[in-house]
């Protein structure tokens, strides 16, 4: 069976040499991106900072407009008013060879109190995933701050780390993790309820540590880690909580032929699926593959390989400068293109392509989308205005 890489941040002919991985035209109306419908807002990219090193991911504290971006290697830089400072670095920790990398941060729902902030990042000894929480305190990394949460073996393969971090409505922090590498899940860490590969896991952060069990998990008092939300994913590379449906959008990065998006809700008690590897996408995968339990969910969407090579799953966007924007979720691919369907009528879609070899689209503390790319550029996702 044909290996694919599933996210390959650094790869050469990608980094080195980006006029070989010249994004594709914008997606025509028979692929599973169409073009702008008659009724969908016009989406442009505007700037708002260059010079980055592989921004892997944009968050900032909830309801402030500072933007904190996490780069690939270690660095945490913050925008604010369009002015780029250093926050810090855990360069010293992280391990960003090839797909691995400091890939996602968080900000505590208390922020404001506690000033804290979550990481997720391969550790630079093992290659193990590691959650981590620092301290952040007028836009400065506090020295000492740092505290180990949770460290993931991951050693079998340098791939399929994942992984993204978010809080939902009620304070529990969500971990998505990659299925340990390889290709075809072939260690087997996707179904294997004893993994922590593979799955999204839900831990309550904020009293004591290193964390607690949310009392409602699935596998709470029953076979398996009780840190397990959901079982049977690839590599979710991105996630992200609509707040007002309390529904969970992921991107999971496919193995040879399709990119799916999933849509997950918290509301429930019981195991979900995402069917990996039995399944990639819709198709049947691996027919010898027992699904082991929990509640299949199918993909809200997919697209082929013809169209992209991996998903950047992105959000839903909430924000205010763009209200005919409100309720679309907008994604993209590493090959560079960006794409957005309004999750309550998915006809209505738009695409453009920014740039080339495209790492994240994230929301902000307000709501906001950006998009980083691998040349360094940010770019903030607005309607464009009439002139």
């Amino acid at each position: 069976m044909r290996p694919r890489l599933a996210l390959p941040l650094v790869l050469a002919a990608a980094l080195l040499a980006p006029t070989a991985w010249a994004a594709p035209a914008a997606p025509a109306p028979a692929t599973a991106q169409p073009a702008a419908a008659a009724l969908a807002p016009t989406v442009t990219a505007e700037p708002v900072a260059t010079g980055l090193s592989m921004p892997t991911d944009v968050a900032g504290p909830p309801g402030s407009s500072d933007l904190y971006i996490v780069q690939k290697c270690g660095g945490i830089r913050v925008s604010t008013g369009g002015q780029l400072r250093r926050v810090g670095s855990l360069a010293s920790r992280v391990d960003c060879n090839g797909e691995r990398g400091m890939l996602s941060i968080v900000f505590h729902p208390d922020f404001r109190d506690n000033h804290w902030a979550f990481v997720y990042y391969t550790r630079k000894d093992t290659g193990d995933i590691q959650l981590a929480r620092v301290t952040i305190r007028r836009k400065q990394l506090v020295s000492g701050s740092y505290r180990k949460i949770l460290r993931i073996r991951h050693r079998q393969a340098t791939n399929h780390n994942g992984g993204d971090l978010a809080f939902d409505h009620r304070g529990r922090l969500f971990v998505a993790t990659g299925d340990g590498g390889g290709s075809g899940n072939e260690y087997g860490h996707a179904q294997d309820r004893r993994s922590l590969l593979g799955k999204i896991l839900r831990i309550n952060v904020s009293r004591g540590l290193p964390y607690k069990i949310p009392a409602g998990n699935p596998l709470l008092k029953k076979k398996g880690r009780p840190e397990i939300w959901a079982i049977g994913l690839r590599n979710p590379w991105r996630m992200a909580f609509d707040r007002p449906t309390k529904a969970m959008w992921i991107g999971d990065v496919g193995q040879q032929l399709v990119e799916e998006i999933d849509k997950m809700t918290v509301t429930g008690t019981r195991l979900l699926n995402g069917g990996w590897s039995r399944y990639e996408g819709r198709r049947v995968y691996d027919a010898s593959e027992r699904l082991r339990g929990g509640t299949l969910v199918k993909p809200v969407k997919t697209y082929r390989h013809d169209t992209g090579i991996s998903i950047i799953g992105g959000a839903v966007y909430r924000g205010s400068q763009s209200p005919s924007l409100q309720g679309y979720y907008v994604y993209g691919d590493l090959n560079g293109w960006i794409a957005g369907f309004d999750v309550a009528d998915r006809t209505q879609t738009f695409a453009l392509t920014p740039g080339s070899t495209l790492l994240t689209i994230s929301a902000s503390g307000t709501g906001e989308l950006y998009a980083g790319y691998a040349d360094g550029t940010l770019y903030h996702l607005l309607v464009a205005t009439a002139t």
